[in-house]
This record gives structure tokens, sequence and C-alpha cells, in this order.
């Protein structure tokens, strides 16, 4: 994982192979890279396979919701291969994680990843921008290990939820939560109307200045909102679970950097961009 940040962080170098392999969808287009939209290089596949993404979180993460559950209300003790993997993470018991943290994590990872491949396959109006096939692996591999890595740290137990405290910070990172993901929905398709017509027939591939909402005031809230997401996540365990904030650093090094290079990107493409927003956080940054 540390690899993967410290690649991102030599993307603004602006080195030829770095940016090559680590920037993706109009990131490929910003003077000073020297890249270009070639859909037909064997190391670049289509934008648009974002679903796969979080289709195989849906596969992966589900099996994971399924053993939780049976280990917490059932048997008591994790399946033998869920063990195996968890083992090979580097699974480290805490005495200090709820089960009902853990239970609430796996459940609101499997809420983003249905609602995110609906929204890839079913909202999104995707341009013919690419991504490396080194992006597109690195992908393929965080949602598969999201949901597991929860419990890495989790206790092996058999509980009863009528009798499991509901902590001020479950609230409150569910409800974060539910907020962001709300949002997130509204954005992703402010962008998706962008391309399309009053009927909702997409009409063109070209990028376009989006208004509304948080756009308002920053270039990027689906990154920001993203963030936000992981954040909740970690709120579940008041930071104390160690693989999920390795995650979340790694969400947030992902999400800053493409935040800069689509804010600098804005405004080398167009002249009359707001300039009050700022890349991703309001007023800020």
């Amino acid at each position: 994982m540390l690899a993967i940040i410290f690649g991102y962080i030599l993307v603004l170098s602006k080195t030829i192979l770095i940016p090559t392999l680590y920037l993706f969808g109009k990131g490929r287009g910003l003077t000073g890279y020297g890249l270009h939209q070639d859909e037909h290089s064997f190391y670049l596949v289509p934008k648009r396979w974002f679903s796969h993404f979080y289709f195989c979180g849906i596969v992966c993460n589900s099996l994971v919701m399924l053993a939780t559950i049976h280990t917490y209300l059932y048997s008591g003790t994790w399946p033998l291969a869920i063990k195996y993997i968890m083992d090979m993470l580097g699974h480290s018991e805490s005495g200090q994680i709820s089960p009902l943290s853990v239970l609430l994590a796996v459940t609101m990872i499997e809420i983003q990843v249905i609602r995110r491949f609906l929204e890839c396959v079913y909202v999104s109006s995707y341009s013919r921008s690419t991504m490396s096939l080194v992006i597109y692996i690195v992908g393929l591999m965080f949602y598969a290990f999201v949901g597991i890595s929860v419990l890495c740290q989790a206790p092996e137990t058999k509980i009863k939820l009528d009798t499991l405290p509901v902590q001020w910070f479950d609230t409150l990172a569910v409800a974060i939560f539910i907020w962001a993901s709300y949002k997130q929905n509204r954005i992703n398709k402010i962008f998706a109307k962008l391309r399309q017509d009053k009927s909702g027939h997409v009409e063109d591939r070209a990028h376009h200045i989006p208004h509304g909402d948080l756009f308002r005031l920053v270039s990027c809230p689906h990154y920001l909102l993203e963030i936000i997401i992981y954040t909740s996540l970690n709120i579940l365990f008041l930071g104390q679970h160690e693989i999920l904030l390795y995650a979340w650093a790694f969400v947030v090094c992902n999400q800053v950097i493409s935040a800069i290079i689509t804010h600098s990107w804005y405004k080398e493409h167009f002249p009359s961009y707001p300039p009050e927003r700022k890349a991703l956080i309001p007023y800020i940054f």
C-alpha cells in the first residue's frame, strides 16, 4: 500500500513512467505529462471498467458479510477459509473492537459497493477516457480485500444482538455514512446529466463544467465524499483498527492527488472556470 501511495505522490513530479501508470480519465490529458488517450494501448483499459471494482467488491464482501453473520450469530468461530485469509493479511484480535461495530462496518461496505456498482451501470455517462492496468489491478485488489480486512482485528465470538449496546460513535458513523452516500449519489447524477439530453439519453462524450450542490465550493466533491465515507468506517472503531487506517490513508492519498490533477485540468481547459472553487476542501484546499 505504501508503494501505491508513493507512486501517486511521484505523479506530481511529472516524470513519464509514473503518470503513465497512475493517471486515469481526464488527468491523462493534462499538459505537462505528455500522455494521450490511446484506447488501443495494451496497458490501458476503459474507465467505464470501474464497475468491475464494485462488482468484485460485491462478490467478496457478500461472502465476508455472510461469514460475519454466521460467526457472530450462530457458530462463534470463523470459517476456515476466512481464517486462512485473515491470517495471511495479519490477523490480530483486539479486545477493544466491538462485534456490533464489525457488523456495521461490513454492512456499510456492502451498501457502498452495491450503490457504486449500480451508479456505474445505470447512472454514469462515461467519456472515452482510459486508465492503466496498474490502476485497474489495484482497484480490484482493494475492493476484494477491504471487507475481509475489517475482520482482521475482529473478536471471534458468538453474540446476541439485543444485548449489544449501541455506542455514540456507532450512531455518528452511520449518520455520516448515510449523508455522504446520499451526497455522492447526487454528485454522480449531476456528472451524468452533463452528457445527457432532457430525455436522459447520452448526447455527447465531452467534458463539461459541473454546477450545483457541492460543486459550488469544490471541483471534486465526489472525492471529498469518498474520504468522508472511509472516515466514517474508522469512526466505528475510534481509529483503533490498524488495517482500516491503512485503507483510509490510501483513499485519502488517492483522492487528494486525483483532486489536484482534476482541478488543474478544469482550470487549464476552461478559461471561465469559477475561480472561487477549491480542489477538494471548501474554502481551504
